[in-house]
């Protein structure tokens, strides 16, 4: 299935807080053979947060969101789906009895801004929080999979583990292999890059990312990876391999691979 993830707050916006929860995510989906297409993120604003779930309702079947949960009046993002989506939003009675139990063990009292974290989307299903007090969310709405996260990383990890059980294993197999590359330019490699993805028809992706200057010792990885529902990934991505060992030789650049993970 192709996967969307769309992290919610101000703060990952602002750069306050490092998106480590979508790249989380994303890595958890392609282990799992899933494909994810988009990652977006937006302010904590009803409207932005709709633009942004219509947009990838539109090309993806899963939709993950992280962020804007809690109890305080900036956590809109369970409101904002309701009301994108025209679902009424209701008390979920299994969320509340959680939620209200966990506050009376406490000693606290259930507040109106406790009680807010048990408003759920008319036909969702609260995901349990076993690290926090927000429940997560798993709504199906029109042909589509709609999870939401909180945003505190421990709490989005706990429920993660909850996701990928109701998705169950993809189909796709995934393969990351990565070489460095030493003496020899980005702007050198690109063509051989062009004629890797020409020869295995764009079933094989070659990106290089540098790791010093183009014109003084230059150093690149070259990640070589691809999706596949056969089994001759693994073949054509060695095949692109030593095309990029035998082009690295005849340049007398330097090369380092890693071991297969």
């Amino acid at each position: 299935m192709d996967i969307a993830i769309l992290s919610i707050g101000n703060e990952v916006v602002k750069g306050r807080t490092v998106n480590t929860n979508a790249s989380e995510i994303s890595k958890a989906m392609i282990e799992n053979g899933h494909q994810v297409k988009y990652i977006l993120t937006c302010m904590d604003e009803p409207t932005d947060i709709c633009d942004s779930l219509k947009f990838l309702t539109e090309r993806s079947d899963v939709i993950i969101t992280s962020g804007g949960l809690g109890p305080t009046v900036d956590d809109l993002t369970i409101r904002a789906i309701s009301e994108c989506l025209n679902l009424k939003l209701v008390i979920n009675s299994d969320a509340e009895k959680e939620l209200r139990k966990r506050y009376n063990d406490l000693g606290l009292d259930f507040t109106e801004e406790r009680k807010k974290m048990a408003y759920l989307p008319e036909g969702a299903e609260p995901i349990q929080n076993h690290y926090g007090t927000a429940p997560g969310i798993f709504l199906k709405h029109n042909g589509k999979l709609i999870f939401s996260t909180p945003g505190v990383p421990r709490e989005m990890r706990g429920m993660l583990a909850q996701i990928l059980k109701i998705l169950g294993k993809g189909n796709l197999n995934y393969i990351s292999r990565d070489m460095k590359v030493y003496g020899i330019m980005e702007s050198t490699i690109a063509p051989l890059e062009r004629e890797i993805m020409e020869k295995f028809q764009n079933k094989i992706s070659v990106k290089s990312h540098p790791e010093s200057m183009e014109f003084k010792d230059p150093v690149l990885t070259i990640e070589i990876y691809g999706y596949s529902k056969d089994n001759d990934l693994e073949r054509e991505i060695e095949g692109a391999m030593e095309m990029v060992r035998q082009h690295v030789v005849q340049l007398g650049g330097r090369l380092e691979e890693k071991e297969k993970s």
